[in-house]
């Protein structure tokens, strides 16, 4: 069997094969673990030990759709290359970007095409990004009222800015609503929100429940931005006027009705700061396929022992 690994973000392949070594060393030997690493240099990840030596890497900054198309186009040429792959393996942003990965080959490939992988191990899966710029894009733009639009900075924090909906079409005209309601603030730390997003879609014909999901999605992102696993990652990358069109393209599963069909298992830290996004993660699989296991880590970001 031949499984893809995918690093953490600040890490490496060869340190990744290190991180796995408990897991693959009770494993069938004949096994074949395929480690790469992501196209971006960076700094040493937060939880590293400054002992391990770089180079480090990551596979894309802050959550850019155009950088995360860049990571898909090297998991595509290294299926091409070493493939077939059975199963795929992700820590923390690894993790992010196989299930993107999955994903949008379920999206733009349709569910009777083949999966790249037969199955998925994600280990504290962060939020998952499209790698297509336009995702969505029609839908952000019909909840702009919704939005507020931020530009992140670390460790200060954020400001601010209200950015009116300057849409007058019909896309609002199911809105009861005479008068926008307030945004949701993008702030550096992360608080819950009064009413969690709806489970279902036909409950986001309400417009308190469009504000519910976008306030669920200012909130993980900024919980994302605030929390990069390493210590020198930069901020994402926003335009210095932001608009709600400038909003990452984040896979949710109210923004997607792509469900990735193979199993998966999620492992999911308890004392991890980003575990919402790795509970996230398991409603973007089909029930029947995924288990979840939840484990106490050291850091709350490391694999377990």
């Amino acid at each position: 069997m031949k499984i893809l690994c995918l690093h953490p973000w600040g890490t490496s392949g060869l340190i990744f094969e290190k991180q796995l070594g408990v897991l693959t060393g009770i494993l069938d030997p004949s096994h074949e673990w395929v480690y790469i690493n992501g196209g971006k240099d960076c700094g040493r990840a937060r939880e590293l030990p400054d002992f391990v030596p770089g180079p480090y890497y990551s596979w894309y900054e802050g959550l850019s759709s155009p950088e995360c198309q860049e990571a898909h186009d090297i998991i595509t040429e290294t299926i091409a290359e070493e493939g077939p792959f059975d199963g795929v393996v992700g820590f923390s942003q690894g993790a992010s970007l196989a299930l993107s990965y999955l994903l949008h080959h379920a999206i733009t490939s349709g569910p009777s095409s083949a999966s790249p992988f037969r199955f998925a191990l994600f280990f504290c899966t962060n939020l998952v990004i499209s790698p297509d710029p336009k995702f969505n894009a029609d839908k952000t733009i019909k909840y702009a009222r919704y939005y507020t639009a931020a530009q992140p900075a670390l460790p200060v924090s954020v400001p601010n800015l209200t950015t009116k909906s300057t849409d007058n079409t019909n896309s609002h005209s199911s809105d009861s609503e005479s008068e926008s309601p307030p945004a949701p603030s993008l702030s550096t730390t992360t608080t819950k929100t009064s009413k969690s997003a709806p489970k279902h879609r036909a409950l986001l014909l309400l417009p308190s429940q469009k504000l519910a999901l976008v306030n669920e999605l200012v909130e993980l992102v900024s919980s994302m931005t605030h929390n990069l696993p390493s210590s020198t990652a930069p901020a994402a990358s926003w335009p210095t006027n932001p608009t709600p069109a400038d909003f990452p393209r984040v896979y949710h599963p109210l923004t997607t009705k792509a469900r990735v069909a193979i199993p998966t298992v999620h492992v999911i830290g308890e004392e991890d700061p980003l575990a919402t996004h790795g509970e996230l993660a398991v409603r973007l699989c089909e029930k029947r396929g995924a288990r979840v296991e939840v484990v106490v880590t050291s850091t709350g970001y490391d694999l377990p022992e």
